[in-house]
């Protein structure tokens, strides 16, 4: 499984970067609450279909629900009813960070999570403008980039300052960090993850869906990093409903790191609204 997966989302980037640069995408665009939060190419929609044609004649072994944007819909709110019936849940996120994607900047990328009875098993962030594969085989992280392939030691601390997430929606104050980090959004979460293991960012505050995170949570978790509640510090081990909504989001806010560093940025910002 784990080579066939890295082969697709290779082949998925590649289709991404050949696509990239037009001016004439067709764009579907999500509405939040008061305005559009996201948007959808057409490239996405190909890299999802093809996902599903993939994994119907490649992993047909496998006992599994693909899990992402399309498929959470159709599910019609049983989503936790219908991957309890399946060993595994394939969660993928075509291209995340789609907004720069098709404004032809190289900070998006292609996330494939597998999970098996709901707790993260296999990861894989794939950023093709940037030439940088980072996956997990559940025992060791690997990361490629320009054809050599090194394997990323875990518990490595990061002495970087930068802090990422969405400074709008956490509501963030120039004093917060009093001094010791700047926040920075890429507005991808492929990116934020694949900064992170790469130890070039301190850690990410998050509050997506699983299929931003499925990947993520499983290449944190070999590098001896979490997810933490900010509010009460519990980790995000597993896809459930204590945890989940039903449309695939978490319910709260997380700050992802070494447990170490999620101390001290609450110890800094304790008080901070989230939304």
């Amino acid at each position: 499984m784990i080579e066939e997966i890295k082969n697709f989302i290779k082949e998925a980037g590649r289709l991404a970067l050949e696509k990239s640069g037009r001016q004439d995408h067709r764009l579907n665009f999500k509405w939040g609450d008061e305005a559009v939060s996201s948007m959808v190419t057409e490239v996405d929609t190909e890299i999802s279909r093809r996902f599903k044609d993939f994994a119907a004649q490649k992993l047909s072994a496998y006992d599994y629900l693909i899990i992402d944007e399309e498929s959470v819909a159709s599910l019609q709110g049983r989503v936790f009813e219908e991957a309890a019936k399946h060993e595994y849940l394939l969660v993928i996120d075509p291209i995340d960070g789609t907004i720069n994607y098709a404004a032809d900047l190289p900070l998006y990328g292609i996330s494939i999570g597998v999970m098996k009875n709901g707790r993260p098993l296999y990861g894989f962030l794939y950023a093709p403008a940037l030439d940088e594969l980072v996956y997990t085989d559940g025992c060791r992280v690997w990361f490629e980039h320009d054809g050599r392939r090194e394997e990323l030691e875990p518990n490595r601390p990061s002495l970087s300052r930068v802090v990422m997430g969405h400074a709008w929606r956490i509501k963030l104050k120039p004093h917060h960090f009093d001094g010791h980090y700047v926040m920075q959004d890429y507005f991808s979460a492929v990116i934020y993850f694949v900064f992170l293991a790469l130890g070039q960012v301190k850690a990410a505050f998050v509050r997506a869906n699983l299929w931003d995170i499925a990947a993520g949570m499983a290449i944190c978790n070999v590098l001896g990093m979490g997810f933490y509640d900010y509010d009460n510090g519990e980790e995000l081990v597993c896809f459930d409903e204590a945890h989940f909504e039903r449309n695939c989001r978490v319910k709260k806010m997380y700050v992802c790191g070494f447990k170490s560093d999620f101390e001290m940025i609450k110890n800094l910002t304790c008080g901070l609204v989230l939304d």
